[in-house]
């Protein structure tokens, strides 16, 4: 019998369910997990997930970050989700992913080789960051070689698209990803949370428009999403208009578009 493909409301079901054994095993150990990104701006639009987006992003201060591997091994009560990260080579991300390993999932425009993982809610670390925007920077033209290096020779938007990708792979020198990986995380905890009265997110940042206030971890409250409570931060409008601009109105149709992969239970 063939594996079961996963539509996006069967994907939204899982992702939803490891949230709150995230938030369930955070609460345990006492540690910090705020909605960021869709997630949060799905609980305030919407009061769920965006209807035609398909993942979880979880904001986490660095210390509790640093815990939470430990605090999900004693604390959960699900075996089959399994937190993976570059740090055992489990996953090439400089984050934390928590995946349901009943389920796979595909990324076309990754090269399977590097990616291939279960239904997934990603979990950042939020950092302290000084007055320079350099730490953006160097993360930026780290992942420039991280997309090169990852990219699938067999997927692009277009004709040139699929060239340029060959060609790049193919003069690039072979470097690790694993230590890419690491170089973005070091930059994005050079700073301590503690002695900074701005923080970001920067092992997959947007850019400069991550810079926030401390307040958003320490000042939070909790949000309806799909019928559940889930702690965001309090100052939500700041957070989203940093992230998105004009975030209550929808964008138009044509954009309306889910993450391109393909999941399926094993």
């Amino acid at each position: 019998m063939g594996q079961k493909r996963i539509d996006i409301d069967g994907m939204k079901a899982i992702e939803l369910d490891i949230m709150r054994e995230l938030y369930r095993v955070c609460h345990e150990d006492g540690l910090t997990c705020i909605m960021a990104y869709g997630t949060l701006l799905g609980a305030i639009r919407h009061h769920g997930f965006i209807p035609w987006d398909d993942d979880i992003d979880l904001l986490m201060p660095r210390d509790d970050y640093e815990r939470l591997p430990g605090a999900f091994e004693r604390f959960s009560s699900k075996p089959y989700y399994k937190i993976i990260w570059y740090r055992d080579r489990s996953s090439i991300y400089p984050f934390i992913k928590v995946v349901d390993t009943r389920t796979e999932v595909i990324e076309h425009y990754v090269d399977e080789r590097w990616c291939r993982t279960g239904v997934w809610v990603d979990v950042f670390p939020v950092d302290g960051i000084g007055s320079s925007d350099k730490p953006f920077d160097e993360i930026a033209k780290l992942r420039h070689k991280y997309d090169y290096l990852t990219a699938n020779v067999h997927e692009g938007s277009s004709a040139i698209s699929l060239l340029g990708k060959r060609v790049l792979k193919a003069v690039m020198p072979k470097e690790d990803i694993y230590q890419i990986a690491q170089q973005v995380d070091g930059i994005a905890c050079a700073t301590p949370l503690e002695e900074s009265a701005e923080v970001a997110q920067l092992a997959w940042p947007l850019g400069p428009s991550e810079r926030l206030p401390r307040s958003i971890i320490t000042d939070t409250c909790p949000y309806d999403f799909e019928g559940e409570k889930f702690d965001g931060p309090r100052d939500f409008g700041f957070c989203l208009t940093r992230w998105y601009g004009d975030y209550m109105t929808p964008p138009p149709e044509d954009q309306r578009t889910p993450h391109y992969v393909d999941a399926r239970w094993l």
